[in-house]
C-alpha cells in the first residue's frame, strides 16, 4: 500500500471513529426555565433575539447536574403562562427549584418529583416605609399585593379569587421590586433570598422593609417530565450526589 493510499485509510478510519463516538455521545440534559425567575436564580438576557439564560442559581445547578450525567446542559427558556401547556408536549427533562403546589392534580399526569428537596426558601412581604407593617393575614384585607403573573401562592390565591385582595402583576421578580418601590402595590411577594440579592445589587430597593407575616416556607425540587429518556432514579442518584458533596451550597454561596 502506498503511502498515499494509507493515509487515506487512516483519515477515513479516524472519520469513522469519531462518527461513532458522536452516535454514542449521551443527548443532552434539557433543563425548562421559565422567564419569571431572576437573580439569584436566573440571569436572562432579554435581548432582541430569544432570552438565554446565562447565570444564577438554575444554570449553575443545570450545568452540575448534566455533567454529573455526563450530559452537556441544554436550558430551554419558557413564559411561565406555557408551562403548563410544555409538561403535557414534553420536550424536555427536568425542571428544577419547583414545588408540588405550584401544579395542579392534572400536571402530575405528566411529570413525577426527584425525592429529596434542594433547599426551602421563605416568602415574606415587602413594602414602602410607612406602610402598616402586617402580621396577620386579616390584614391585607382589600389590599393590592404585587405577584409576578403565572405564579401560584396557595395562602394568597383563596383571597385574590374571593376579591379580598387585588393583583398587581409583575412579568418577574425583579420587576416585582421595582414596581413596589415605586408604590405601584401595596405590599408585595417575594422570597427572603431574592430580597437579600435585589437589595445588596440595587439601591433602589433598599428603602423596602419586609413585614412579620411569613406568607410561605416551601421546598424545592426538581422534577421530571414523563416522557423524559432519563430514567427518575439515575437522576435522582445524580442529585444525591450533588448534594452529598456540597455542591448546591457552594453554588448558593455564589449568590448570598
Amino acid at each position: 500500500m502506498g503511502a498515499w493510499a494509507a493515509r487515506a485509510c487512516t483519515l477515513a478510519i479516524l472519520a469513522l471513529s469519531l462518527s461513532l463516538a458522536a452516535e454514542a455521545a449521551a443527548p443532552p440534559l434539557r433543563l425548562l426555565v421559565t422567564t419569571g425567575a431572576s437573580l439569584p436564580f436566573a440571569d436572562i438576557s432579554q435581548g432582541s433575539g430569544e432570552a438565554r439564560l446565562q447565570g444564577g442559581i438554575i444554570h449553575d445547578w443545570g450545568l452540575a447536574l448534566a455533567q454529573r450525567l455526563g450530559r452537556e446542559a441544554r436550558f430551554l427558556l419558557m413564559p411561565t403562562r406555557r408551562v403548563g401547556q410544555q409538561l403535557r408536549e414534553g420536550g424536555f427533562d427536568v425542571q428544577c427549584f419547583e414545588n408540588p403546589q405550584w401544579y395542579s392534580a392534572q400536571d402530575e399526569a405528566w411529570i413525577e418529583w426527584l425525592p429529596r428537596p434542594l433547599m426551602e426558601v421563605v416568602e415574606e412581604l415587602v413594602s414602602l416605609p410607612g406602610t402598616p407593617l402586617v402580621r396577620h393575614l386579616e390584614q391585607l384585607q382589600g389590599r393590592t399585593v404585587g405577584v409576578v403573573t403565572g405564579y401560584r401562592y396557595p395562602l394568597l390565591d383563596p383571597l385574590f379569587e374571593a376579591g379580598r385582595l387585588e393583583r398587581s402583576l409583575a412579568h418577574n421578580e425583579g420587576r416585582l421590586l421595582l414596581m413596589q418601590s415605586l408604590g405601584r402595590a401595596d405590599y408585595s411577594v417575594i422570597s427572603h433570598l431574592q430580597f437579600a440579592y435585589a437589595r445588596a445589587h440595587d439601591p433602589r430597593l433598599r428603602i423596602l422593609v419586609t413585614s412579620p407575616l411569613e406568607v410561605s416556607r416551601t421546598a424545592l425540587y426538581c422534577l421530571r417530565q414523563r416522557s423524559s429518556p432519563i430514567p427518575l432514579s439515575e437522576l435522582a442518584s445524580a442529585q444525591q450526589a450533588l448534594l452529598s458533596e456540597g455542591r448546591l451550597e457552594e453554588i448558593l454561596r455564589r449568590y448570598r
